[in-house]
């Protein structure tokens, strides 16, 4: 049976960690987007943006503004 060392004082508590996703972002702050797309379909992508003289990130939300304005 393992011996119980006495050090003299009491542990100290540990804190509960606060849930980080249940904090909303600051508006106009940036975060984390993550999704898997093919090989084939990311390089497309990244020579149409560069082509284009645009982000990924912006050519994303233009995309994503215009099926929003499509109604479908």
């Amino acid at each position: 049976m393992a011996k119980k060392l006495d050090i003299g004082f009491p542990a100290k508590p540990v804190p509960a960690k606060k849930a980080v996703n249940t904090v909303k972002k600051e508006s106009g702050s940036q975060v984390d987007l993550n999704f898997k797309v093919s090989p084939e379909f990311k390089r497309e992508f990244k020579i149409w943006a560069t082509a284009h003289d645009m982000t990924q990130k912006r050519a994303l939300e233009i995309a994503f503004q215009m099926l929003k304005d499509s109604h479908i």
